[in-house]
């Protein structure tokens, strides 16, 4: 599978993304899976415009993103998924993608949300959708950078 890294960040791309996991991971192409910046133009303009040139970006719907993972067309290629929430992260495993881990990178304060890490805050709700990630077995590992230490957060969310 050519999914080399899935993460969730609600800033999708940005910089940490594109100073801190790019050059560490040097992915050939960034998928950002997530149906409001597939239908916005003028979204994904812009956020191909913050990728370096070397780098592929690609923008698709959640289920559009999960078919394309399955299929030959990026065998050839190492993919970070971008993911903007909890919720989106779990249609992706459930439309078929079979991670073993997601990277929690930045789910950031809003009302009604907890703390579980300094970058990791979630509703009741979004927990409900990380729970379900950890029950079918998947991995949570909490990191912002690749220069921190990753945390397995499992145990906070269920």
């Amino acid at each position: 599978m050519p999914v080399k890294l899935a993460r969730i960040d609600d800033r999708l791309i940005h910089g940490q993304v594109v100073l801190g996991w790019v050059p560490v991971m040097k992915p050939d192409r960034i998928v950002v899976a997530c149906d409001r910046v597939a239908a916005s133009d003028w979204e994904r303009r812009f956020y191909a415009s913050c990728v370096p040139p070397e780098t592929r970006t690609s923008f698709f719907s959640i289920e559009e993103a999960a078919q394309r993972m399955a299929s030959v067309e990026f065998v050839d290629e190492q993919v970070l998924v971008l993911l903007e929430s909890a919720e989106d992260a779990f249609k992706f495993v459930n439309a078929g993608v079979p991670l073993k881990e997601v990277n929690v990178g930045g789910l950031h304060y809003r009302e009604g949300a907890i703390e579980l890490l300094p970058f990791v805050f979630v509703t009741p709700e979004e927990r409900t959708y990380l729970r379900e990630l950890v029950k079918r077995g998947i991995t949570l590992s909490a990191q912002d950078v690749p220069s921190n230490p990753a945390r397995v957060i499992n145990s906070l969310v269920v």
